[in-house]
């Protein structure tokens, strides 16, 4: 059995076949980004330190492991180990403006990922029957659905310490801030759709949106 190692890694003891699989869809997202779904076998291969054999043993082809590299890299679960990277004894405004600028980056990122997908479903000769469609869609729900379960876990045990500061239960204000850096990822596309070049409102107005709201303190504000 070959062993995955990637680019100057050297030997590698064996790694079972989930690892395996795993591993692959790793190694070979800065490739696939790189070249889009033009990449080649063998630059797969390369990027994963194996041979194209290799590949095809455990991938029935290249679309179908661009594919599930695709759907591997926007796994939300993909975030928790930058949330849990954050100082929870931080300032909440700190912890949350950390927050939503690795949000924002993922949310862009996921966004590439998605067009490359639209490109993958290009080169399949024959597309999936609907139930097969039906089928995949699910898992994929299934599998986003969990990411997110367990990024909100992470979330809340990074501002846990931060609740008795908050108005509201802190399950609410996670989905306070999952709606305003939805809208503003919306806002974002649609300029881009209408060819503007604009950018995400500052990660600073965003966070300062959800602590303080709109409105200027009151003098009674003031002297409490």
């Amino acid at each position: 059995m070959e062993t995955i190692t990637g680019p100057g890694r050297g030997r590698a003891n064996p790694l079972p076949p989930d690892e395996r699989r795993a591993a692959i869809l790793l190694a070979v997202r800065p490739v696939i980004l790189a070249r889009g779904a033009g990449v080649t076998s063998r630059e797969l291969a390369e990027a994963a330190g194996v041979a194209e054999g290799t590949l095809f043993r455990v991938f029935t082809d290249k679309v179908t492991l661009v594919r599930e590299a695709v759907l591997a890299a926007v796994d939300p679960a993909d975030a928790i180990p930058e949330i849990q990277a954050i100082d929870r004894t931080l300032p909440l405004r700190d912890k949350l403006l950390l927050l939503l600028t690795q949000a924002q980056a993922h949310v862009g990122e996921s966004m590439r990922w998605m067009s490359l997908l639209h490109e993958v479903g290009r080169l399949e000769p024959a597309g999936p029957t609907g139930e097969q469609r039906d089928a995949a869609m699910r898992q994929w729900g299934l599998r986003q659905q969990a990411g997110t379960a367990a990024v909100t876990v992470a979330v809340s045990q990074l501002l846990d310490l931060d609740a008795h500061q908050l108005r509201l239960p802190l399950a609410d204000v996670i989905e306070l801030f999952n709606t305003v850096l939805l809208g503003a990822t919306i806002r974002t596309v649609d300029a881009a759709r209408r060819g503007l070049d604009t950018g995400p409102p500052a990660p600073e107005q965003l966070v300062d949106l959800i602590l303080h709201g709109v409105l200027a303190p009151t003098s009674s504000d003031r002297s409490s």
